[in-house]
């Protein structure tokens, strides 16, 4: 009878055992699926938007290589993402449904020094480029791909965005705090508002629309412009990682897009930095570093598809039928 005993209470460890082993495994697996690699991601939103019915037209497509393509095909399909078919599955439809934009955050509440004389009678978010105000060419694009909930945090001026709410539709949010603090504060405002979003200044003119119906991953858009006063770059692995001394690095663009896979942490670093005076003048990209790294993917584009108007000399550049410029002549 005792070894009876004996007997079940090992057939009953074992089963236990095992179906926690179990468990972990599929935990584990499930965990490996969400670890994407950049470009394998990137490969899965060309197959959903009907850009390429084999490899080689993803290789055309994509710019990566046919071998690269091949491998990550490969590890789309293992993970459950693609059939054999290279058709999306319902687990890949999911995932694209979860992470699709939902809302954008325009930073508009500075005053921006470098623009003076131009900038003491209207904010750099209005000035002309090209007789197209800048804010309203953002506001534009990110309705262009289904971006309706627009929020502009304004400062500096404030009164001269409320037009906005009439003709665009879009949530004013005034930060009092312009004048003391950098745009960290600014993006506090609306925190509550973060996931599925698209984080942006507004001086940028941008020629082709930055902004895409659909996203998977959260990235931060710099250009192939190198400069010396960057202190981050794209390295082998396409990874964000602050540059050496002396080392020049990838102009930053300021345009990000946040899912809410990783907002949770995202918020929590910005409640952290806004609680400290030394971050007082920092700008909001500062809650995106860690160990060394940007904790998202990079977003490469040519320095010639954004201009970012900091100084007088940059709007002149851009546009020669600016109102501003007319009127300062």
């Amino acid at each position: 009878m005792k070894a009876l005993d004996n007997y079940w209470f090992l057939l009953y460890f074992y089963i236990v055992a095992f179906t926690k082993i179990r468990k972990e495994k599929i935990m584990n697996n499930k965990k490996q699926k969400e670890c994407f690699d950049k470009r394998e991601l990137e490969i899965l939103l060309a197959l959903s938007a009907g850009k390429g019915d084999s490899q080689r037209a993803l290789a055309d497509k994509t710019g990566y290589s046919l071998g690269f393509v091949n491998r990550c095909i490969k590890n789309l399909t293992e993970a459950g993402y693609l059939d054999e078919s290279m058709h999306l599955t319902e687990s890949a439809k999911g995932m694209i449904a979860a992470r699709v934009p939902r809302n954008a955050v325009i930073l508009a509440a500075g005053f921006g020094m470098r623009m003076v004389p131009i900038n003491m009678e209207i904010p750099k978010a209005l000035l002309e480029v090209k007789g197209e105000r800048l804010v309203e060419r953002l506001i534009k694009q990110l309705r262009a791909v289904g971006v309706e909930e627009i929020y502009v945090v304004v400062g500096f001026k404030k009164e001269q965005f409320e037009y906005l709410i009439d003709q665009f539709g879009v949530s004013l949010v005034v930060n009092m705090e312009y004048t003391a603090k950098n745009n960290l504060h600014s993006l506090k405002r609306v925190l509550d508002k973060i996931g599925n979003s698209y984080i942006l200044p507004s001086d940028l003119w941008c020629a082709e629309n930055p902004f895409r119906r659909k996203e998977l991953y959260s990235w931060y858009m710099v250009s192939d412009q190198l400069v010396p006063e960057s202190n981050i770059r794209i390295n082998r692995k396409m990874e964000l990682v602050e540059t050496k001394p002396g080392q020049c690095g990838n102009a930053l663009v300021g345009i990000s897009y946040i899912t809410e896979k990783d907002v949770a942490a995202f918020k929590m670093r910005v409640e952290e930095l806004c609680l400290e005076r030394k971050y007082d003048n920092a700008y909001w990209e500062e809650a995106l570093y860690q160990d060394g790294r940007m904790v998202v993917f990079p977003k490469l584009v040519k320095a010639s598809d954004v201009i970012e108007i900091n100084t007088y000399e940059q709007l002149r550049e851009a546009g020669s039928s600016s109102g501003q410029l007319r009127s300062e002549a």
